[in-house]
């Protein structure tokens, strides 16, 4: 195989993808002089109808511009009324294929056909992509691959090409999407038998798009759910309000007249589990198995006759993730079913039996189900995650049981292993039946070249120490949770050493090894947050202690994460989390660690006693954080609870007594609150409404306390750049007073308010280091 770059490929073909390809026929730069032979014959033609469609021109062109690539002289294009050759590759709806009956009709939208008649080779494709498809596939099985969306194009060393044997095929699963981040360049999605989301007018989620709270919240609360008696408008829809209704239908109307040719279109719960408890919602979920489903399909029956050529989808996820019963599924109705809950160590019919009776229970009622899957982990998506053995048992297990459309969900940004992931699941997708480990092998060799050997070693070893000890691999988990499986000390420094064997196999091929490197940016990730949490001084932990007796940072560990960060900027690598940290603020969360633990030694606090009027989640032991000299990253907002630094308290007010141990002069306190950054709406992580500071000599007699108000709103459809915020200071200045205590007191909302979605539950504040100076 050589490769060869898209750009590469547009100069010597002299082309543009800008409109319609057409190969100018004179020697290329960079070609082969060896004549192009197809099955023993050197005088081939690719020939389409006299009226050629949009679609058969283009896969006629791609079929010539790949071919151009072997040779000097690639086949013609010619019209059917102008051509006169023996040797022909017939595409489209030519004379000769309806002569010979290969038809179009029973190949469904992106089926093929291959067919050998004579010398001539016939292929003929479905309503919407299926001839090139079959383009893509006839090129393959002449040795072209498409790895990756940045990835030069592999190109068969042989000019001496064998036609396939005759084939049908029409893929079972309809519609095939993922959106690994590979998946957004058209020319791979093309290669790999992608669907395109243009079929989709809204996607997922959308109550809150048809239904905007901010439209129609203050004028009309009762469009939305009733939560323990009150109407909170940035949870779901009340299904059974009939005027909601009408004002749903109209939008809906509006978007569809807008773009007539999207087929799909999602009327579907809101990312939340606050569904509407009013009288006649309940009687109606209470009618249809007493479950929230019931409602849910109630409603979008309701919509779908209003739109009777369009698939209205709706989500079964979640709440609603149970089949409702006594009721019948309109037959435009699409039930999008996700299986979030399930963990990956293993295939979900193995580790979800609940998901597994909820397919079978859909299945029985609807005959369009598309399955929302979830293949990363979305907490660190760059981290290691060794569910590649789980893909093709569950993609086989959803085909099985009539499912007809696949989303794998992974990230539109870079992920760990996200070339092999993407290029494995859309094999698997279109053929359900294939060999995944020959998929997983065929990639490795064709993009890592001589490393193969060694990335397959690193799989398999991840593979084998997940499955050795039980451990449940959670989508929303975190490289710490696996400290004694997978990600183990010993685990970690072997990996390491296969890495260095796979550098070392491609040391002389720049591409192979930042390839090879590329894929080692999981393992350093991994390395830096596990470490953060081990005690300081212990083999591993980010942390030493020096000869002083302060906490301070290994000088290794430091260049590890810049060596992170450059290497990960390099490949392309956007967040470290699904929504939320982009690589300059992962920096910059360590910069302020680095920075402020330098000034440890100025701090009067530094291991300093702590009481505390209650007791913080995890117990009373945790206080001592506060004054360890180790500070919090705010890279783990979203569960804050894994880093050990923070110290949280849940439901409550925070009340603490810091003692200095002996009668000092101080010139100021420092600390610092979380909060979130995405999804504020979502989180109970809240930053406190003010924090108070009394000084005292004696710890009897305290002074008129000191106010720091939040100067920020927490409601983020009031104030959207509170998410821009990742945690607060609430400082104060003193001018050289005498103190040996310190009083702090932090008010809490105690509830998360009314805006929120979460109205009601228990608010969490969480706290860094102590400060005082």
């Amino acid at each position: 195989m050589k490769k060869i770059s898209r750009s590469d490929f547009l100069k010597i073909s002299g082309l543009s993808f800008g409109g319609m390809l057409m190969l100018p026929h004179h020697s290329c730069s960079g070609i082969s002089n060896k004549k192009l032979t197809i099955n023993g014959y050197r005088n081939y033609q690719i020939v389409i109808p006299a009226n050629a469609s949009k679609i058969e021109l283009e896969a006629s062109n791609q079929l010539q511009l790949h071919l151009s690539l072997l040779s000097k002289q690639a086949p013609n294009v010619v019209k059917v009324n102008e051509y006169n050759g023996k040797n022909g590759i017939f595409i489209g709806q030519t004379n000769h294929a309806k002569k010979n009956n290969v038809a179009a009709d029973a190949l469904e939208e992106d089926g093929y056909v291959f067919k050998n008649i004579g010398d001539d080779f016939l292929i003929q494709g479905g309503s919407e992509k299926g001839l090139l498809f079959g383009v893509y596939s006839l090129l393959e099985s002449f040795g072209f691959r498409k790895y990756a969306a940045d990835d030069p194009l592999d190109i068969p060393s042989t000019i001496n090409l064998e036609l396939p044997n005759d084939i049908i095929k029409v893929p079972k699963i309809n519609y095939r999407t993922t959106n690994y981040y590979e998946g957004r360049d058209s020319e791979y999605a093309d290669w790999n038998k992608l669907s395109s989301s243009d079929s989709w007018g809204l996607f997922v989620h959308t109550f809150e798009v048809l239904v905007p709270p901010e439209k129609y919240g203050k004028s009309n609360p009762e469009y939305y759910s009733l939560i323990n008696g009150e109407r909170n408008v940035v949870t779901q829809l009340c299904l059974t309000n009939p005027d909601m209704f009408d004002v749903l239908v109209k939008d809906l109307r509006k978007r569809i007249n807008e773009n007539p040719k999207a087929k799909y279109w999602s009327v579907s719960q809101n990312d939340n589990d606050k569904y509407c408890q009013c009288g006649p919602c309940t009687k109606l979920n209470k009618k249809h198995g007493n479950v929230p489903s019931g409602s849910i399909v109630w409603f979008t029956n309701k919509v779908a006759r209003e739109f009777p050529d369009k698939i209205i989808s709706t989500l079964a996820y979640w709440y609603t993730r149970v089949a409702p019963k006594n009721i019948e599924i309109e037959p435009n109705v699409n039930i999008m079913l996700c299986n979030i809950e399930s963990t990956r160590e293993k295939p979900v019919f193995d580790t979800d039996p609940a998901f597994t009776k909820d397919l079978q229970e859909w299945g029985k009622m609807s005959k369009d189900i598309l399955i929302w899957d979830y293949n990363i982990q979305f907490a660190n998506p760059i981290s290691p995650f060794p569910n590649l053995h789980t893909i093709g048992p569950n993609i086989k297990f959803y085909r099985e049981n009539n499912v007809n459309a696949l989303f794998m969900q992974a990230t539109g940004n870079k992920a760990e292993l996200g070339q092999l992931r993407s290029y494995l699941i859309s094999k698997l997708m279109w053929d359900p039946d294939a060999d995944d480990n020959e998929i997983i092998d065929e990639f490795l060799a064709g993009y890592y070249g001589k490393a193969a050997e060694y990335m397959r070693e690193y799989i398999d070893r991840m593979r084998e120490a997940l499955t050795e000890t039980p451990f449940r691999l959670f989508i929303f988990g975190d490289p710490r949770d696996a400290i004694n499986n997978y990600l183990s000390a010993e685990k970690i420094s072997l990996y390491h050493s296969i890495f260095d064997k796979a550098e070392k196999a491609v040391k002389d091929n720049s591409q192979l090894l930042k390839r090879v490197q590329d894929a080692r940016l999981p393992l350093l990730i991994a390395t830096i947050q596990i470490a953060g949490q081990i005690k300081p001084g212990d083999d591993g932990s980010f942390y030493e202690i020096n000869n002083s007796g302060y906490v301070i940072p290994k000088p290794e560990m430091k260049n590890l994460v810049i060596e992170f960060v450059g290497r990960a900027k390099k490949a392309g690598i956007a967040r470290i989390g699904e929504r939320a940290i982009t690589l300059d603020d992962y920096n910059y969360n360590f910069e302020r660690i680095f920075s402020k633990m330098k000034d440890t030694p100025k701090s009067k606090s530094y291991k300093c006693n702590v009481s505390s009027d209650g007791v913080p989640e995890g117990g009373m032991e945790n206080i001592k954080r506060l004054t360890n000299g180790i500070f919090g990253a705010f890279e783990s907002w979203r569960f804050p609870y894994k880093d050990k630094n923070w110290v949280a308290f849940k439901g409550d007010h925070m009340d603490l007594v810091l003692d200095l141990g002996e009668i000092q002069n101080i010139n100021s306190v420092e600390i610092e609150f979380l909060n979130v950054q995405a999804q504020a709406n979502w989180h109970q992580l809240i930053l406190p409404k003010h924090v108070t500071y009394s000084i005292s000599k004696d710890g009897s007699t305290f002074e008129k306390p000191i106010k720091v108000v939040n100067p920020h709103n927490p409601n983020p459809a009031e104030n959207p750049d509170i998410t821009k915020v990742p945690f607060h200071p609430f400082n104060i200045e003193l001018e050289n007073k005498e103190c040996r205590y310190i009083k702090i007191h932090a008010e809490s909302h105690i509830k998360m308010p009314a805006w929120h979605i979460n109205a009601g539950r228990p608010a969490f504040i969480y706290v860094d280091e102590i400060v005082v100076k």
